[in-house]
């Protein structure tokens, strides 16, 4: 292919709601060099002109919520989250025990016990049934538990005892002992076991995952790492293993952590978790969970901490966001922005919530009064709107309120969490234009007043993502200067009045910085 590549014939979405219906894009190298009606498309010999037939051209899609790592090993490794019972997951684990070294360690991912059938959390003596000498440790689907065997819990100290974790918990049973479940920060103590074999198997896996990446038509992800996977998604990028254009986020949990880093590349963005999550039950909340009357969710990192880590990460040049799901610890992350904002305000630092899950209705403006960015996942709401309802019941009028958030001049940001869910935009964006489960289709729409149109939601995964990562709004649109990247849709999404024919498009071309992708 030659530097100059002109595509034509088809329906060309700026962004911001202005499309040109039959229209052309040049790119020229790594920058878009125009864009405009086909018919003042004037050809040259360096040009090569593709012809798109009608198709719709749209601003290079990107999810700004994605645990790379995690989201290549889940693709190579030991992931339950198709399982629908216990048992099926068990035969699973034993599957994949039988083909791994004697004792050797076994980690995976993605159970559910909603989605099992479970009243309550596994146990560690379900594992041990079929785990011999083998530590066995799996994180939930949504990622904020441990389920580990007993072999695991020797390993860490934990058999015979309850331990304090700050920001998490080690469940235990009547008699104080554990029962396997380990919460939050608890469960992030699993980590620090991973060796150098393990760091170059996940940099290996990191290709698959970033060429499926793009074939679903992303051409960045904001990605979340630790200090472990950090030093991975390095090894990937050395290698040129990473298609995809990235945003990092390094996930912290302390101040002695933040003192030790500096932005970079490698960390432009500062990753703090404010609490749990819906499906665990630690998402922190203002009001205990529906026939929970004990619980409120899980604090993971305290009101004081959090200010002082927000505020120490501004003041180093760090662009900042953090986990928040229940409502009062997004009460809480805007309270302690607000208060940064007042003590440093010649500080211009990015500022984002993730999830954004249920919010109090007095704070749904704060967003856009704020410019704090509500960095979301519409995908979330087609596992979650009935678990939702067990746990919050009418309080589940103010979550996934996307619509209020933008109606009181917020910026939407879309991701999905993979690998928590897919990470096809083209199904995020369906659940943002619906909010429905996309095999009811007669179904009504989950509070179908927060519902998106296909434009809003294509921005929030375009000009809402380029100002969440740091890069402005006007980066998320196809124009003069822009940098290349697109997203070829083989149907109008943006024309037709049935949302389900979103489900039945497919992205034909993907392009990054200039380079093509075809095909998935």
């Amino acid at each position: 292919m030659t530097e100059r590549i002109g595509f034509t014939g088809a329906a060309v979405y700026l962004g911001d709601g202005e499309v040109i219906e039959k229209g052309y894009v040049i790119l020229n190298g790594p920058v878009i060099e125009a864009a405009g009606p086909a018919c003042d498309l004037k050809k040259t010999s360096d040009l090569e002109v593709i012809d798109l037939a009608g198709r719709l051209v749209l601003p290079g899609l990107t999810d700004c919520h994605v645990h790379l790592v995690s989201y290549a090993l889940a693709l190579t490794g030991l992931d339950l989250a198709e399982t629908t019972s216990l048992e099926e997951g068990l035969q699973m684990i034993e599957r994949h025990l039988k083909t791994t070294p004697a004792g050797g360690w076994l980690s995976g991912r993605g159970w559910d016990k909603q989605r099992w059938g479970l009243p309550g959390f596994p146990t560690k003596e379900m594992l041990d049934t079929i785990s011999g000498d083998h530590p066995v440790s799996l994180r939930s689907r949504d990622g904020h538990l441990m389920w580990v065997n007993s072999a695991v819990l020797r390993r860490l100290g934990f058999d015979g005892k309850a331990v304090h974790i700050d920001g998490g918990e080690i469940e235990v049973d009547e008699n104080g002992k554990p029962t396997g479940i380990l919460k939050e920060n608890a469960a992030g103590l699993i980590d620090s076991h991973a060796g150098e074999k393990e760091k170059q198997q996940a940099a290996a896996a990191i290709e698959a995952a970033s060429r499926r990446l793009v074939g679903l038509g992303l051409t960045c992800v904001h990605t979340i790492e630790d200090e472990q996977d950090t030093g991975v998604v390095d090894l990937a990028q050395g290698r040129g293993l990473v298609d995809l254009d990235l945003v990092r986020l390094r996930e912290i949990k302390e101040i002695s952590e933040l003192e030790r880093l500096s932005p970079s590349p490698q960390a432009t963005f500062v990753k703090i978790y404010a609490d749990g999550a819906l499906g665990s039950q630690t998402a922190c909340m203002l009001e205990p969970y529906s026939g929970e009357p004990d619980n409120t969710g899980i604090s993971v990192t305290s009101r004081s901490d959090l200010g002082d880590l927000v505020r120490r990460s501004v003041e180093k040049g760090f662009s900042v966001a953090v986990h928040a799901i229940g409502d009062r610890a997004n009460k809480d992350v805007l309270d302690v922005y607000e208060e940064v904002q007042k003590a440093l305000p010649e500080v211009n630092a990015v500022l984002r919530v993730e999830h954004a899950q249920i919010l109090r209705s007095e704070d749904m403006a704060r967003f856009g009064r704020l410019g704090v960015i509500a960095s979301m996942q519409p995908i979330h709401i087609v596992a979650d709107m009935r678990v939702a309802e067990a746990y919050w019941g009418t309080r589940c009028r103010n979550a996934y309120a996307w619509k209020s958030i933008l109606r009181e001049g917020g910026i939407l940001a879309f991701g999905s969490d993979a690998p928590i869910e897919d990470p096809d935009p083209l199904k995020g964006i369906h659940a943002a234009v619906t909010r429905r489960n996309p095999d009811e289709r007669g179904s009504h729409s989950w509070y179908g007043d927060e519902r998106l149109t296909v434009a809003e939601a294509i921005d929030a995964y375009t000009r809402g993502a380029a100002a969440a990562g740091g890069r402005g709004v006007a980066s998320g649109r196809i124009e003069a200067g822009a940098r290349a990247n697109l997203t070829v849709l083989d149907k109008d999404i943006l024309a037709s009045e049935d949302p389900h024919i979103i489900l039945d498009t497919s992205v034909e071309i993907t392009v990054v910085g200039g380079k093509v992708y075809t095909g998935r």
